[in-house]
């Protein structure tokens, strides 16, 4: 299985895929653009899903919203990971489909902790793709 982390700041993203890598062994691939994240997603089938609120393209909210019309990605986790403090982004992201939002700057254990927590999760859904 593969992790996507979409992220446009190259240096968040490798510290995320090298905590990530602490947590599973999957392979992790990042994109910095949101609109090729997306048309990825289309081609691969990704286990989990880590993105930025803010990457160009398209918003985190915009990419979680696409990516949750489509059928096969219905449960897989997306963590959403924000500098913006504001409550309400969270209950929109909640609402949209996001199963774990961070703020930034990610705290380290925090991060492997939620990851942890969705490393493995495997409904019938994402046993298909196995």
């Amino acid at each position: 299985m593969t992790i996507l982390i979409v992220e446009d700041n190259a240096t968040n993203a490798l510290i995320l895929k090298r905590l990530a890598g602490k947590v599973t062994d999957e392979d992790i691939i990042i994109e910095a653009d949101g609109a090729r994240a997306l048309s990825l997603c289309h081609n691969t089938f990704f286990s989990m899903l880590i993105v930025d609120y803010m990457v160009p393209g398209m918003t985190g909210l915009q990419f979680v919203k696409a990516i949750r019309m489509l059928r096969r990605y219905d449960e897989v986790p997306v963590i959403m990971i924000t500098a913006d403090q504001d409550p309400k982004l969270r209950e929109t992201a909640v609402a949209m489909g996001v199963t774990g939002f961070l703020t930034k700057p990610v705290d380290a254990v925090t991060f492997r902790d939620l990851l942890a927590a969705h490393v493995g999760y495997a409904p019938a859904t994402l046993a298909a793709h196995r």
